[in-house]
């Protein structure tokens, strides 16, 4: 299988909190946690569900984001929904480099968020 994505993905675990507005134009808002991190995207886990398309406010504190996404894929996992996000403004690469040296802030978990994406 060839590999279709523009940016490499990092496993990263994270607070990130997510707030959007629902078609009737009530506002929403849920913390969740992020699984991996690219320049482009973050695939988050979060108690709430977000329809696909829905553009989204993003802030990861971690991460130094605080910007807009689009909510590009949902699937329901026991306790939650792991969306992935498309970032509409790419992660700075010196914050990807520095997560990639710190091996505390990576996932340890038995979901593997890489095929999530494929």
């Amino acid at each position: 299988m060839s590999e279709r994505r523009r940016y490499p993905r990092i496993p990263y675990a994270g607070l990130v909190f997510v707030s959007w507005k629902t078609l009737d134009g009530q506002r929403n808002h849920v913390l969740g946690r992020t699984f991996n991190i690219s320049q482009g995207g973050i695939v988050v886990d979060l108690l709430t569900r977000i329809p696909v398309g829905s553009s989204v406010k993003v802030r990861a504190y971690g991460l130094n984001l605080d910007g807009i996404g689009t909510v590009k894929r949902v699937i329901w996992v026991t306790g939650g929904y792991v969306m992935g996000l498309e970032l509409g403004e790419v992660i700075d690469a010196s914050v990807l480099a520095e997560m990639s040296a710190a091996p505390t802030q990576l996932v340890s978990t038995s979901f593997d968020a890489r095929a999530f994406l494929h």
